[in-house]
C-alpha cells in the first residue's frame, strides 16, 4: 500500500468515525451477533471436495449487499474456474460472517462451525474489537482460542489481519495491527497483513455509509483473499 492510499485510509475513516460508532450501537448489540444472511448450518457435505470457512463478521456475512455479491460467494467462484482444472478439486467456501461479530463472540461459536469439518479455516475477525477499544490484549487472547481451536481439529488456518483509524491514539491503533502479525508468526500459519487492502477509505469502493464494501470492493477483497489462499494452499 503506498503512503498516499493509507494516508487517505485514515483520513477518511478518522472523519466518519463517530458517526461508525454511533451506528453500530444503535444497529447492533455489542453483546448479539446478528445476521442478514441466512447463517450457514453445520452439516457435511459430501459433494464438495474441499470446504473454506470464513469466519468473520458484518466484511465477511456481505452488508448491504447480496449474499452473491459477497466477496465469499465470489471467492468461490474463483476458486472453482481458476484453481480447480489445475487442483482437479471442488470448492465451497462456507461464509461465517456475522454483523458486529467481534473475537469474543468467534470464540463462541468457533467449535459449532468446526462440527461441519471443514477443510481450511480464514479467520477475519477483529475489526469490530478494534472499532470499540477492546483492550488488544484480550483481542489477542480471543483469537489465540481460535487457533488453537482449529488446530486441535487440525484444519489448516490463515488469519487476516485489520487496521483502524487512531481514534484510541497512535499506539494503540499500532498494536492492534501489529496483533494480529504477532499471532499469525506464534502460531506459524499464513497471514493477510490487511483484509480491506485498497477498499478502506476509498468511496469508490464503499456503500454510501464508507464503512461497508460495495459489490466493487467486494471484488477487490475477493482478488486479495484468493491470491493469499492459493499461495497458501498451494
Amino acid at each position: 500500500m503506498t503512503n498516499r492510499t493509507s494516508t487517505s485510509f485514515r483520513i477518511s475513516l478518522s472523519f466518519f468515525m463517530i458517526g461508525f460508532l454511533g451506528l453500530a450501537n444503535s444497529c447492533t448489540d455489542p453483546g448479539v451477533e446478528k445476521s442478514g444472511h441466512e447463517n450457514p448450518k453445520p452439516t457435511e457435505d459430501a459433494d464438495p471436495s474441499f470446504r473454506i470457512l470464513i469466519l468473520g463478521d458484518s466484511l465477511t456475512e456481505g452488508f448491504g449487499v447480496s449474499a452473491e455479491e459477497a466477496y465469499p460467494s465470489l471467492l468461490e467462484e474463483k476458486l472453482n474456474a481458476e484453481l480447480s482444472p489445475r487442483t482437479k478439486l471442488r470448492y465451497k467456501v462456507v461464509n461465517g460472517g456475522i454483523s458486529g461479530a467481534t473475537t469474543s463472540g468467534g470464540v463462541s461459536r468457533v467449535e459449532w462451525f468446526l462440527k461441519a469439518k471443514p477443510d481450511y479455516l480464514l479467520l477475519a475477525l477483529g475489526g469490530n474489537d478494534g472499532l470499540r477499544g477492546i483492550p488488544v490484549k484480550e483481542i489477542k487472547k480471543n483469537i489465540d482460542r481460535i487457533l488453537h481451536a482449529a488446530r486441535k481439529n487440525q484444519i489448516p488456518t490463515m488469519l487476516a489481519g485489520m487496521k483502524i483509524p487512531p481514534n484510541y491514539g497512535e499506539d494503540y491503533a499500532h498494536s492492534f495491527s501489529q496483533a494480529f502479525a504477532q499471532l499469525a508468526k506464534d502460531h506459524q500459519i499464513p497471514f493477510i497483513p490487511f483484509l480491506l487492502k485498497g477498499v478502506g477509505g476509498n468511496p469508490e469502493m464503499n456503500l454510501p455509509d464508507r464503512i461497508h464494501p460495495n459489490p466493487l470492493g467486494h471484488q477487490a477483497l475477493c482478488q486479495t483473499v484468493y491470491e493469499s489462499l492459493v499461495s497458501a494452499l498451494d
